[in-house]
């Protein structure tokens, strides 16, 4: 991929702070300066490297937005605790008129990277940027958004709409200074109003910040956090052992086992609101019988893939929620046919429904073999592990796959244009905690890039729509449980597995903290 830089000028992109006596880029404090901090408080942390496969490609926040909210640079007005509760963030509170189709929020007293305070007006301007690209904000029925003085920012809804502040803690919505859009509304700066300042941005691969002593909130121990994107397992794992500043992230399972063994290292893991999963083009022979989905769902030894490829215990999804979600979930009935038995019975409702094998054991119907092209991609090392694995499940029931590794990318890609045949990926649907926001933009009316592929459910968009209104919580848990059920009967998208993350430091480094929404790295935790 080819590598772009973002040079420390005043002509190029930049993620400096502003010095307002010179009117000069000034982006990194003078080393004196951080050796005089160090040597007056022990405490602090020099430095800490995030090493983790996702790629900076850009500085626009539907790129990158959700690296620059872990790196902790920038904040949602709407955060979230370890617990997945809503809490404050750059709002203190936030309050709706009686139908909930007016809301309002009040700023906390904060200030940017470059020295100015947060004020309505800058969150204004930066929700309106992110309301006019594709984001989640799109799906939130905004009509107007305005600042009604210095500290509090107002939204006019199109309609009454009760969760409307948890789409607020989308990476999507991180409020950026009025100095960081250009003429266009593109992002030229990434001035945040997080505990550490960007300094210097090396896109594809590399983010150095620096701790930002004016923060709002409690100061880091960490006086400078960095971050590499390195897309091989290999070169993580390595740098694990080699780098005393290394906080690695998405090892492969054989990797994680051979660093448990080295005593100068600390391993934890937890287990994340994300589900590996398949999406299909419903629209596509084969792919539009609910038969052919149900076989090839039942055909997947989901225990096998947790427990002896991904280590872990109780991690088979039954459904496409994890149990963090307890509201959604749904009653599943589980099989006791063994594997063996299971395959022979899925090829027998397969011939009770038409379809045939040839003389070479393919699953055909009118002569033409069940075969297409399943991609998915290496960023996240299990991936293509779960795809041969796949490939070989359900080349017993005659369906012959090909599998192809590439760029996530060509996922969203296939689907925009229609090339996509099958996908295998892992989703957090976590992204604004309450997972209806993903829910609406991903499985209601017809999906989009990430979500379903040609398929539609009327009940299911209805109950969606219901939810937005529904103020009573157990009728709106029956409505979240009618839209897991339609999902689990008609297969859009066939869940796998839940995953588990795991975070690799050096014993030296303290408060290491992973978050199972996959919101924060929680650098602001560390010291020494």
């Amino acid at each position: 991929m080819k590598k772009w830089l973002i040079p420390l000028t005043v002509a190029a992109f930049s993620v400096a702070a502003c010095d307002e006596k010179n009117n000069t880029q000034t982006n990194v404090e003078k080393p004196t300066a951080q050796n005089e901090q160090l040597q007056k408080n022990p405490e602090i942390l020099p430095l800490v490297t995030v090493v983790a496969p996702w790629e900076l490609n850009s500085l626009d926040l539907n790129q990158s937005g959700v690296i620059f909210q872990r790196m902790n640079i920038a904040e949602t007005l709407v955060e979230a605790n370890l617990e997945g509760q809503l809490s404050e963030g750059l709002a203190t509170k936030w309050m709706a008129n009686e139908d909930s189709s007016v809301w309002t929020f009040t700023l906390r007293e904060a200030k940017f990277h470059n020295g100015q305070p947060l004020t309505a007006q800058a969150v204004e301007k930066s929700l309106k940027i992110a309301l006019s690209k594709p984001s989640i904000l799109q799906k939130a029925f905004i009509k107007e958004i305005k600042a009604l003085n210095s500290n509090q920012i107002q939204f006019e809804l199109t309609k009454s709409f009760v969760p409307f502040p948890s789409f607020l803690t989308h990476y999507t919505t991180l409020i950026l200074a009025e100095e960081s859009f250009d003429e266009k509304g593109n992002v030229a700066q990434v001035i945040g109003t997080g505990a550490f300042k960007a300094t210097k941005i090396e896109a594809p691969q590399k983010l150095e910040t620096l701790r930002f002593d004016e923060y709002w909130g409690n100061k880091p121990q960490l006086q400078q956090a960095n971050y590499l994107a390195s897309s091989r397992s290999e070169t993580r794992t390595l740098m694990a052992q080699s780098d005393k500043t290394a906080l690695v992230f998405n090892l492969d399972k054989a990797s994680v086992a051979r660093l448990k063994a080295d005593p100068n290292l600390q391993l934890i893991n937890t287990s994340i609101a994300r589900t590996t999963q398949l999406k299909m083009d419903i629209a596509k022979p084969f792919f539009n019988d609910l038969a052919i989905r149900q076989a090839l769902s039942q055909a997947i030894n989901r225990k096998a893939i947790a427990e002896q490829i991904l280590k872990i215990q109780d991690g088979m999804a039954d459904q496409i929620l994890p149990k963090a979600f307890s509201e959604w979930r749904v009653n599943t009935t589980e099989s006791h046919l063994s594997h063996e038995e299971t395959i022979a019975k899925i090829k027998e409702n397969l011939t009770a429904s038409g379809y045939q094998y040839n003389a070479e054991g393919q699953l055909t119907k009118g002569d033409k073999p069940f075969t297409f092209t399943l991609k998915t991609y290496s960023d996240r090392p299990e991936l293509p592990i779960i795809a041969t694995i796949l490939q070989a499940e359900w080349k017993k029931i005659g369906v012959d796959v090909n599998v192809s590794v590439g760029n996530f990318s060509e996922i969203p890609l296939g689907h925009q244009n229609g090339t996509l045949e099958m996908a295998l990926y892992a989703f957090n649907y976590a992204k604004t905690l309450d997972p209806f926001a993903l829910m609406v933009q991903d499985f209601a009316n017809g999906g989009s890039d990430w979500g379903v592929m040609n398929w539609r459910n009327e009940n299911l968009d209805q109950a969606l729509k219901k939810l937005e209104t529904e103020n009573d919580p157990e009728k709106a848990k029956q409505l979240k449980q009618q839209v897991s059920q339609i999902i689990h009967d008609e297969l859009p998208i066939i869940p796998i597995v839940y995953d588990q993350q795991t975070v690799v430091g050096h014993q030296s480094i303290r408060g290491l903290t992973l978050d199972p929404f996959e919101r924060r790295f929680y650098l602001e935790k560390l010291s020494k």
